[in-house]
C-alpha cells in the first residue's frame, strides 16, 4: 500500500516534484519525470511504466477516475498537497486531478520492436519540445515502430514534450542517442538480418518526391533540425533523400507538419501495396 504524505509546506517531497518539472539535469539524475492529466496517466499505466508517486490536492473531491487510480495504485507514495501548493506543480491554468512522478526508461535501441514492417523516425537535434511531442503523436497515429532523437536536443522527458504528445509518448518507444554514429551502427546491425533496411532523409532540395518514392518494408526516416535541416553526416548516411512537393511561395514546412505528411504518405503507400 502506498505511503500517504500530507504536504502543507514546500518540503523535500514537494520540491522534488517541482524541480523535476523544470530541471532537465535533475530528471536524468533522479531517473524520474512528471506527468499530469488523464491521457498521460492512462497512457503510462496502460504501457506499464513505473509510477513512483501520485500527488493530488487534498480537501478537493476527486472523480471516479482519479479515485480508482489511487485505489489501484502501486506507487511508493501518495502526496496529499494543499491546493495552493498543488497549483505550483502543474502548468495548466485549471489544475488536473492527479500529477504523477514516473521512472524513466533506458535509452537503448533494444526498446524498439523490429518485428514486421519497420518504420523508425530519427530526429536530428530537435529544438522545440512542442514539435517533438507532435511528431511522437503522429508516429503513434501512423504506426511508427519508434522514435530516436540525436545530438544536442530538447529533453524527451520535458513536460512540454509529454503534453504535446497527448499520451502517445507512452505508446511509441522514444529514445535519445548521442549522435548519428549510434544510428549508423544500429542500422548496420539490422541489415545483418533485414537486408531491405533503408535510411531515407528529407530535404526541400531533394530531387525525389515522397509520392514517387518506392518505400520498402523497413524504413528509417531521418528528419533534420528545424533551422539547419539535414546535417552532412546524415546526408552521407542516407540511401535516398526525398522532398514534399509544394505549391505557393513557401519553401519549407514546420518540422512536425512535414513529418506528419511524410508518415501519412508512407502509410498510404504501404496500404496500397
Amino acid at each position: 500500500m502506498p505511503r500517504l504524505l500530507k504536504v502543507s509546506s514546500a518540503n523535500a517531497a514537494f520540491q522534488r516534484i517541482e524541480v523535476l518539472r523544470r530541471n532537465r539535469t535533475r530528471r536524468h539524475q533522479y531517473g524520474e519525470f512528471v506527468i499530469e492529466g488523464v491521457r498521460a496517466i492512462n497512457g503510462a499505466l496502460r504501457a506499464g511504466w513505473t509510477i513512483r508517486s501520485f500527488a493530488y490536492a487534498r480537501d478537493r473531491p476527486l472523480s471516479r477516475w482519479a479515485t480508482e487510480i489511487l485505489e489501484q495504485s502501486l506507487a511508493e507514495t501518495h502526496l496529499a498537497v494543499t491546493p495552493e501548493l498543488f497549483a505550483q506543480i502543474t502548468d495548466k491554468e485549471e489544475p488536473p486531478e492527479l500529477v504523477a512522478v514516473v521512472a524513466t526508461r533506458p535509452d537503448t535501441v533494444d526498446r524498439i520492436p523490429v518485428e514486421g514492417d519497420l518504420l523508425v523516425v530519427v530526429i536530428d537535434r530537435p529544438a522545440s519540445p512542442g514539435n517533438l511531442g507532435t511528431i511522437i503523436r503522429s508516429c503513434d497515429a501512423f504506426g511508427a515502430s519508434g522514435v530516436i532523437i540525436t545530438g544536442h536536443a530538447v529533453d524527451l522527458y520535458d513536460p512540454l514534450t509529454i503534453r504535446a504528445s497527448v499520451g502517445s509518448f507512452f505508446a511509441v518507444p522514444c529514445i535519445a542517442l548521442s549522435s548519428h554514429r549510434e544510428v549508423s551502427a544500429w542500422a548496420t546491425s539490422l541489415r545483418a538480418t533485414r537486408a531491405g533496411v533503408s535510411l531515407v532523409g528529407t530535404s526541400a532540395h531533394a530531387e525525389s518526391s515522397v509520392r514517387d518514392f518506392s518505400w520498402g518494408s523497413d524504413v528509417i526516416l531521418v528528419i533534420g533540425n528545424e533551422t539547419s535541416g539535414l546535417s552532412y553526416a546524415y546526408r552521407e548516411m542516407c540511401d535516398a533523400v526525398v522532398k514534399i512537393p509544394m505549391r505557393g511561395t513557401a519553401t519549407s514546412l514546420n518540422a512536425a507538419v512535414a513529418t506528419s505528411i511524410l508518415l501519412y504518405e508512407i502509410d498510404s503507400y504501404r496500404r496500397q501495396g
